[in-house]
């Protein structure tokens, strides 16, 4: 068996080394004229010239951006995490890779007629310019941006120009977010006004129809503490809406600051009705008016708490939202350069003579297979003939 196999592979390269030898003219000519023909072709091909520019982002991180006010005060509470899976920011390559970038340099050096694609569609004309543009994000944490085109001073310009154009989607992206904070904190703290003064009104209710006017000191005490929990738990509150709003409940942080509120919750009730908060015995089994009283004070001090929190949090964000910072910075300018990046025109000429080499080899291999399948065929049909 195995020298049969042997002695079948030993034929088959006899076979197809007597046929290269038998039409090796044909395999050279077109071979030949392959070469020429990617050499002519790469000649004809116009020289294109890269250009890049070397830039950084700013010292500060990003995070800082839209929503850092709120995410900076989670930090603050130990909830570093949060966000470190749902994206607490945004990549820089998302502004540096974004159409509305490609579709400012597309109409701004008129592209469409220089790229000669008039009658082709638009979306093709944006891939055609993504092929001509290449971003790097290198470990040091700088960016490469390299431009191709035919005029090399025309290729620096773009590349220089490209960086100016992301910059301004990138805070203008950013403004538009820290407006969409300062209007959700604004409203957020005319929300906690209205309730602190509609529990004000609820407490002068109770003083009037009571003669309750100041709890014992144990009852402070127990307001005190219930108003640190129910802060803490208007915070997770907060966390909760705002990823919510912005990321939705299936973000990894909505779902974290969801958690973070049942366990707020769950230790605000345990403080009603489990002993240890004011003494050796439960809120609950106080008389329901000191209760009362004790929940609607720790409340408005807890509500008194979060809007300074707030507050803090609007202003930062206001100052964001009126400062206007670059959001990258170039370290080198792209320059012209006045050696041509591509066409690679070795690798056209050798790939293509290669390809006609091989091309001319099938046909070979097909010509000869079809010429001797016509022969067995003719043979086969004289034998048929004598036998009729």
């Amino acid at each position: 068996m195995s020298n049969n196999s042997n002695n079948n592979v030993i034929s088959d390269g006899l076979y197809f080394f007597t046929v290269l030898l038998k039409y090796k003219k044909f395999v050279l000519i077109t071979t030949f004229i392959a070469a020429i023909t990617s050499v002519v072709v790469s000649l004809l091909l116009p020289k294109w010239y890269a250009s890049t520019v070397n830039f950084v982002p700013p010292v500060e991180s990003s995070s800082k951006s839209v929503g850092g006010g709120i995410s900076s005060m989670m930090k603050e509470f130990g909830l570093s995490k949060v966000g470190s899976a749902g994206g607490e920011e945004y990549s820089m390559l998302v502004f540096l890779n974004s159409r509305s970038v490609a579709d400012s340099m597309i109409k701004k050096y008129d592209l469409i007629k220089r790229y000669k694609m008039e009658d082709d569609y638009y979306v093709e004309v944006q891939k055609e310019f993504w092929d001509n543009i290449k971003v790097e994000y290198m470990k040091e944490g700088n960016y490469y941006l390299t431009v191709w085109d035919i005029d090399s001073v025309l290729a620096a310009e773009m590349a220089n120009d490209y960086i100016e154009i992301t910059n301004y989607f990138a805070e203008k992206t950013k403004k538009d977010e820290s407006e969409a904070n300062v209007k959700y904190l604004t409203n957020r703290l005319a929300s906690i006004d209205s309730t602190i003064n509609s529990i004000s009104k609820e407490i002068w209710k109770i003083s009037k129809e009571t003669s309750f006017f100041s709890p014992e000191e144990q009852a402070k005490s127990a307001a005190t503490a219930l108003a640190n929990l129910k802060s803490i738990e208007y915070e997770y509150g907060i966390y909760y809406d705002y990823f919510s709003r912005m990321f939705g409940d299936d973000d990894p942080n909505t779902q974290y600051s969801k958690e973070l509120i049942n366990s707020a919750k769950k230790k605000v009730d345990d403080a009603f009705s489990k002993p240890g908060l004011i003494g050796n015995f439960a809120i609950n089994d106080v008389t329901p008016i000191a209760v009362d009283f004790i929940v609607k004070t720790a409340e408005i001090e807890a509500l008194t708490k979060t809007k300074a929190f707030l507050t803090t949090s609007l202003e930062k964000s206001q100052m964001e939202y009126y400062n206007s910072n670059k959001n990258f910075f170039v370290v080198d300018k792209a320059v012209p350069n006045n050696k041509k990046d591509r066409p690679k025109r070795l690798f056209i000429v050798s790939g293509g003579t290669f390809s006609g080499f091989i091309l001319s080899i099938l046909i070979v291999l097909i010509f000869n297979g079809l010429r001797i399948a016509s022969i067995q065929v003719s043979e086969i049909n004289k034998k048929l003939d004598k036998k009729i």
